[in-house]
């Protein structure tokens, strides 16, 4: 019984073993990838500008590499010239999982169609899997170029040699001389002549004294010129009074002194 026990324990115990090690490497054992070769982003019929990331999945189980080519148009074909000398990647040996496959900068590129393809490579094919978007229309603003500023020629004039045909020395400048001030003159009155065979009644008032004449102002000169003549007799009388009596003094004194 005890033989039969241990050797009971023995196959559980080598079987445990056996499963232990087939999960072990099933475990170390990579993952089988399936073929998947595509682009997701930019889709067919985008309207693109700057850098685009452009997105997809590339696996295989022989994966060796692959590269993204692109060309103008709109849809392709047999005459479709794509970028073999300039490709947006090339050589790209890691796998991608719905990830950025490449960076494509079509700021230096005439906007218009163009076209994708992803080509994929596998290990002992000589013909590599391709994937196309189509209809992809790069829209980028084109820069307004900023004018540069000219500076502006100042003309000058050479003296021409003598005798040479076809060139004429600038005449001398005169010296300015500048006049003196010359006086206004007054604003002299304007008559308005009446025009023979005026059909109007009324006529051009005829000329009286106070028109040439203020009376006015004569009568207040002459009354200013009689006040000065009644000022001056005044004084007159004044100062020959006061010399009569000095006069008058003088001579008292003189008879007062003789003996």
């Amino acid at each position: 019984m005890r033989q039969a026990k241990t050797l009971r324990n023995s196959l559980i115990l080598s079987i445990i073993i056996i499963l232990i090690i087939s999960t072990t490497s099933g475990l170390a054992a990579p993952m089988r990838q399936d073929p998947v070769w595509v682009i997701t982003v930019p889709a067919a019929g985008s309207v693109l500008s700057g850098e685009v990331a452009i997105r997809g999945t590339v696996t295989h189980p022989n994966f060796a590499s692959y590269a993204i080519y692109y060309a103008p148009g709109t849809d392709v074909s047999g005459a479709t010239v794509w970028n073999y000398n300039d490709p947006i990647a090339a050589d790209v040996r890691t796998m991608v999982v719905n990830d950025t496959l490449a960076t494509w900068d079509t700021t230096a590129l005439p906007n218009g169609n163009y076209v994708l393809a992803l080509a994929v490579w596998n290990t002992g094919s000589n013909s590599p899997d391709v994937y196309f978007t189509t209809n992809l229309t790069i829209q980028n603003e084109e820069a307004t170029p900023t004018p540069e500023p000219t500076d502006t020629p100042v003309p000058t004039t050479a003296p021409a040699e003598p005798g040479t045909p076809g060139e004429t020395e600038a005449p001398p400048v005169a010296p300015t001389v500048e006049q003196p001030p010359t006086s206004t003159p007054r604003p002299t009155p304007t008559l308005n002549p009446v025009t023979p065979g005026d059909d109007s009644d009324t006529e051009a008032p005829a000329l009286t004294l106070d028109d040439i004449v203020s009376v006015d102002a004569v009568k207040e000169t002459f009354n200013q010129g009689a006040q000065l003549a009644f000022l001056a007799y005044i004084l007159g009388g004044m100062y020959f009074a006061v010399k009569a009596a000095i006069r008058y003094f003088l001579r008292s004194q003189r008879r007062n002194e003789r003996p």
